[in-house]
């Protein structure tokens, strides 16, 4: 009951204040303390501790320069406040992942849920700096030029943050395995993995992205959107499948790359 406790208090201050900072709507409020709360109930400090350094990371990084990426919101599908839905893609499966260690105290889903926030680190780090990159992305499939802001586009600036992502969750990982484990050998070895899956992750969701996520092209403002409607008006599906948005392409690249923690160990 204390875990549940200290979760619930924590959760909620973080929650709160960045729904105040505008990173979260209501609905994304509410959820991150739902999350954040079974997190820590089933992890503990050390779970509690990689997410929040996902979430804290990535909510700063996407207020960065954030004058300098208003015109993103005519090609995104949301806006920068995350809701519920994106909540729970970036930690849903970490949670499940949380649960199985509480159930089996076995180690390898602490990987195993590091690997999954490596993903979303990776992922996140990439698209708010990369779109900051003065050169415009290339697609990762074709390598010809795309538009800033469109899935599927890398970048050497947002590439390189991918895999500096998904290192920054390495070291939180291997801090907390050491503090649980004191096993510096197998830390090493598993924070490893956990670096190179997590980058691994990103590139995954940029090839998903760039192949079956649903693009659009509005005829009213002439370019490219992940955006269905626009003024109440349906824009053109050019690419992908209808069903598939980016956080569907998140969800499954996240647990792609979380998967491979089993095949490999």
């Amino acid at each position: 009951m204390l875990n549940f406790t200290i979760g619930l208090i924590y959760s909620s201050l973080i929650s709160f204040a960045a729904y105040k900072k505008s990173s979260l709507n209501i609905s994304g409020f509410l959820a991150a303390i739902a999350l954040g709360t079974a997190i820590y109930f089933f992890g503990g400090l050390w779970f509690f501790n990689i997410m929040i350094a996902f979430f804290v990371s990535s909510s700063l990084l996407t207020k960065f320069k954030g004058i300098n990426k208003k015109y993103l919101d005519k090609l995104n599908e949301k806006d920068g406040r995350r809701d519920y839905i994106q909540v729970f893609v970036n930690g849903g499966i970490g949670l499940v992942l949380a649960l199985l260690y509480y159930i089996y105290n076995n180690p390898i889903f602490l990987l195993a849920y590091a690997v999954s926030f490596g993903v979303a680190t990776s992922d996140t780090w990439a698209s708010e700096v990369g779109v900051l990159s003065k050169d415009k992305p290339l697609s990762i499939l074709t390598l010809k030029p795309i538009e800033k802001g469109m899935s599927g586009g890398i970048s050497t600036l947002g590439t390189t943050f991918a895999f500096l992502g998904s290192a920054f969750i390495s070291l939180i990982f291997f801090i907390s395995y050491i503090v649980l484990y004191n096993d510096i050998k197998q830390g090493l070895t598993y924070s490893s993995l956990c670096l190179i899956l997590g980058f691994i992750g990103s590139i995954i969701d940029s090839i998903l992205g760039a192949s079956i996520q649903a693009q659009y092209y509005c005829e009213e403002i002439e370019c490219f959107t992940e955006k269905k409607v626009y003024k109440n008006k349906p824009n053109r599906l050019v690419k992908g499948f209808s069903v598939i948005n980016n956080d569907v392409v998140n969800f499954v690249s996240n647990l792609m790359a979380t998967l491979m923690v089993f095949l490999l160990c």
